[in-house]
C-alpha cells in the first residue's frame, strides 16, 4: 500500500518542496532496508553517470575509482549500443555503460522498481533542478519511461525506465546533455 501511494504522489509530482523532501527521506531510510540493490545504483547511477555527465568527470576513472566496480565485455550488458561497460558488484546485475556520443547508462537487475525510481530522483535532485517531462511505456511494454530535464541551451536529461512486468531491468537510466534547447521529451 505504501509504495502505490508514493507512486501516486510521484505521477502527480509537481515543484513543491515538501514533496521532495519527504521522497528523499523515504529513499535515504531505504536505503538500509533495500541493501545491495540501491547501494549498487547509487555507485552506478550517481557515482557513475550522474558524476559523468552533469559534473564532466570521465566514466572510465570513476569507475577505476570505484572498488566494486569491474571492466566486462559489453555483450554481458544485454546492450546493442553500449561502446564500454563495468559491473559495480557481484551480488546483483548491476552495470554501467558508456554509450556513443558521450552518453551514460545505469542498469539495475533487480530490487524494489519504485524505489529504485524514488531514489534516482532524489539523487538527480541533490544535484541539479531537474522538471519531469514526458511519462510513457517503452517499447517492449515492460517498463514506463519518465523523462526529467533541466533548463537551459542545453539541458541534461535523463530517461529513467522502471519496470512495470516482465524480466526487464528493475531500473534503467539514461543520461545524456541534448544538443539543443528543445528537447520532445521534456515537454509533457
Amino acid at each position: 500500500m505504501r509504495h502505490a501511494a508514493m507512486g501516486l504522489a510521484l505521477l502527480g509530482l509537481s515543484a513543491c518542496g515538501s514533496t521532495l523532501d519527504s521522497m528523499r527521506n523515504n529513499v535515504e531510510g531505504a536505503e538500509t532496508t533495500m541493501g545491495p540493490a540501491l547501494a549498487q545504483q547509487k555507485l552506478a547511477f550517481d557515482g557513475g553517470c550522474l558524476a559523468s555527465i552533469i559534473d564532466g568527470k570521465p566514466l572510465d576513472g570513476l569507475m577505476a575509482a570505484t572498488p566494486s566496480a569491474r571492466s566486462v565485455p559489453v555483450s554481458e550488458t544485454g546492450s546493442p549500443s553500449a561502446t564500454s561497460a563495468w559491473r559495480i558488484g557481484e551480488q546483483n546485475q548491476t552495470f554501467v555503460m558508456l554509450l556513443p556520443g558521450g552518453a551514460c547508462s545505469a542498469s539495475v537487475t533487480m530490487g524494489d522498481p519504485q524505489r529504485l525510481y524514488d531514489a534516482a530522483v532524489a539523487m538527480m535532485l541533490a544535484r541539479a533542478q531537474f522538471t519531469k517531462g514526458q511519462v510513457d511505456g517503452s517499447g517492449d511494454g515492460q517498463a514506463e519511461r519518465t523523462s526529467w530535464c533541466t533548463a537551459g541551451a542545453f539541458p541534461y536529461v535523463v530517461a529513467i525506465y522502471k519496470r512495470t512486468t516482465g524480466r526487464r531491468a528493475a531500473f534503467l537510466a539514461n543520461v545524456f546533455k541534448a544538443q539543443g534547447a528543445t528537447f520532445s521529451s521534456c515537454n509533457p
